[in-house]
């Protein structure tokens, strides 16, 4: 069965009764990894136990098909569930996990780590097949609900306090990939010590790395309508570890909250005083340049930027499509919009 993306929370908070095998793949490694690893606790608390645990690669599994038919079929020596973990999965993997499901049923778990993979083919054509015992959860980026919830669970397991500025400067900088927004958070705990409040300059110098700048001026551009430069400074991103969808996400966001001044603006307030009115607040180093933006933008000028953005996500989702360079194109017309708008207002 297939687990929709609104679904996947309440899923793994409580995999249903008789699953025998979950695949869980996309582009965010680290929650995919976080993910099973949330999968398999419900089955063993430990997941080093030896007796009760077995992890193989994809490619181990490849080679032996044997094995992983055994691994799935034994019975815990200690007594309870027994998990046996694929990592690093590809479709070529499914032959393997085909056959070990095809033998007789027990209360071993089997979960399954993959990155993307093409809808209709082997993994997610297998796991998302119409038998109630198997199922397949999607990974991609956070959202800003997502990383939210993220946040506020790490924090208050730390004990730490979060500054509201702090906290938006995280939202627009963090969630990327699931494991690496963890060890930042893990980090900035640390850092603040327990009972500890976390402000934005604190938050600013550890996490204010060069990807997440080289995005903001990127959308800072694109606001502008300097089409010029947007094409080597994501290749940048790209090579820091950013990928199309979070870059597409994170202009969204911008863009949303431009929208929503340009509408103050348009009914009477001030481009400045529309900025400011904004909450939670622009970041300090972003008014100027947003409040700029607000005098060259009309409402539905923005719209349709919003709405080219959210078609190049759906895009960078779908099978065949060169999702780096739907990003990069989606952010040049945003850029040839500007001009277009600016020169509407000029007249």
């Amino acid at each position: 069965m297939k687990v929709a993306p609104r679904e996947l929370e309440g899923f793994v908070r409580q995999p249903p009764a008789g699953l025998r095998g979950v695949l869980v793949y996309g582009p965010d490694g680290g929650k995919v990894r976080e993910t099973a690893e949330r999968i398999g606790r419900s089955v063993v608390a430990d997941l080093s136990d030896p007796f009760n645990v077995t992890v193989l690669t994809g490619e181990e599994a490849e080679a032996d098909p044997a094995r992983v038919a055994d691994e799935t079929a034994a019975r815990s020596l200690m007594g309870g569930r027994r998990l046996v973990r694929v990592r690093d999965a590809r479709d070529r993997t499914a032959e393997a996990l085909a056959n070990a499901f095809s033998g007789p049923e027990t209360d071993t778990l089997v979960v399954v780590e993959a990155g993307e993979l093409k809808a209709g083919t082997g993994l997610r054509k297998l796991f998302e097949d119409k038998r109630g015992d198997l199922a397949a959860l999607a990974c991609y980026a956070d959202d800003a609900r997502d990383l939210a919830r993220v946040l506020r669970e790490s924090f208050e397991a730390a004990g730490v306090r979060v500054a509201p500025d702090a906290s938006q400067f995280l939202l627009e900088r963090l969630g990327s990939d699931r494991m690496a927004t963890r060890t930042e958070l893990d980090k900035l705990a640390l850092m603040v010590g327990q009972d500890g409040v976390l402000d934005l300059e604190t938050a600013m110098e550890a996490v204010g790395d060069g990807a997440a700048l080289e995005i903001d001026s990127l959308i800072t551009a694109a606001a502008d309508g300097r089409p010029e430069g947007i094409v080597s400074g994501l290749d940048r991103a790209f090579r820091q570890g950013e990928s199309p969808i979070r870059v597409l996400r994170t202009a969204q966001g911008y863009f949303q909250r431009l929208h929503l001044a340009a509408s103050r603006a348009a009914d009477g307030r001030g481009p400045a005083d529309a900025v400011k009115s904004l909450r939670p607040p622009v970041f300090f180093k972003a008014v100027d340049a947003m409040t700029r933006q607000v005098s060259r933008w009309s409402p539905t000028a923005l719209a349709g930027a919003l709405a080219r953005l959210g078609q190049a996500e759906i895009r960078c989702k779908t099978t065949g499509y060169p999702d780096e360079a739907e990003c990069g194109q989606a952010l040049i017309d945003v850029a040839r919009m500007a001009l277009r708008a600016g020169a509407r207002r000029a007249r």
